[in-house]
């Protein structure tokens, strides 16, 4: 082990048996069981944030998270003699969820939900609530959409194009489009009171729940001690949420659109995908009549496509990767499966 992290985790009251290089992280084998040293960027009241959720989940009964561990000074940071900030948490052997499978996609939908019902009723500190608030979807939508009119007319008044600028204009009008109806929509939802009733009734969102942040887990491997002291609640999905750097209060249905639309994008939009999600969803959390709006609306707006403007108006205009042209392509092609996705909703939308 490298002095800097001998240095950490001579700090803890840990034995080490092994170490293994992982993604950005350090994976210990100790006497008590899997742990993960990482890097940390945030402020103290924000982990102090992230830990308080977590505590609140375990005592909920779920236990498959990423538990902070406190050093013997009883901090979760930990400094190094370099004045960098690292953090030690509870780990798991598991695999991250892979969104070509689909079962793997049902036990990440029902973990979700399951989730959600457990961040429900969250009390903290009125500071950290009044600073881990969601961004405003109405403010968001209205802003990204005046980037895509902006960049829209740049690349027009652009004498010579380049391949993804011809690409660009041969499909911006329909994503375009796409999100002047989704901010219509929203205004008409009463989206405000529907954020204000969410904080006020302590639901938390995760903020980033793909597929990085959803390990499966081995059950061969999976501690007796840990299901027995669940009393077995959640041991039959064995699916541990990780990453909770992105966690606010808000509506949890925006958690749910990101996996859909993450996971269906790697699906070529397959209609049947998105239905499984939902009804793992659903089987534990049912969405009322305004959050299956909300979600449809959040599917119908253009992010990917906003997301490849941003990149292309923010980066060097003289050279753009290839793939950047084959991502629009790409979008292009999924936008009538998306089409009949977004139908499927809103025909469970008017039987709701």
């Amino acid at each position: 082990m490298e002095d800097r992290n001998q240095e950490i985790v001579s700090k803890y009251e840990l034995a080490i048996y092994n170490t293994y290089r992982t993604r950005g992280a350090l994976l210990l084998e100790t006497n008590q069981g899997l742990k993960l040293m990482c890097n940390y960027e945030g402020s103290d009241n924000r982990i102090e944030f992230e830990d308080s959720l977590k505590s609140f989940l375990l005592t909920q009964g779920y236990f498959f998270v990423d538990s902070f561990i406190r050093n013997e000074s009883g901090a979760i940071i930990t400094l190094n003699s370099y004045g960098e900030k690292f953090v030690i948490k509870d780990w798991f052997d598991g695999e991250e969820c892979n969104l070509r499978k689909d079962d793997k996609i049902r036990l990440a939908a029902g973990n979700l939900a399951d989730l959600h019902r457990h961040l429900t009723g969250v009390v903290v500190e009125d500071e950290w609530r009044k600073y881990n608030v969601q961004q405003n979807l109405v403010e968001l939508f209205e802003k990204r959409t005046r980037e895509l009119k902006r960049v829209k007319t740049y690349i027009r008044e652009r004498k010579q194009k380049n391949n993804f600028e011809v690409t660009y204009l041969g499909i911006c009008e329909e994503f375009y489009k796409d999100a002047l109806i989704a901010m219509d929509l929203l205004k008409e939802l009463s989206y405000d009171e529907m954020l204000n009733e969410a904080v006020s009734k302590g639901c938390v969102c995760h903020g980033n729940y793909t597929y990085h942040n959803v390990l499966v887990l081995n059950q061969s491997l999976v501690s007796e001690e840990l299901c027995h002291a669940a009393e077995l609640s959640g041991c039959d999905r064995f699916v541990a949420t990780t990453n909770f750097e992105k966690a606010v209060f808000g509506l949890q249905v925006t958690d749910l659109y990101q996996f859909i639309r993450k996971a269906m994008e790697k699906n070529d939009w397959n209609v049947s995908v998105g239905n499984h999600i939902l009804e793992e969803y659903q089987k534990i959390k049912p969405l009322s009549k305004k959050e299956m709006k909300l979600l449809y609306i959040l599917l119908l707006y253009p992010e990917k496509f906003w997301k490849i403007t941003n990149f292309y108006y923010n980066n060097k205009k003289s050279w753009i990767p290839q793939k950047n042209v084959l991502k629009l392509v790409t979008l292009q092609e999924q936008m009538l499966q998306k089409a009949k996705f977004l139908e499927k909703i809103e025909s469970l939308i008017a039987t709701s």
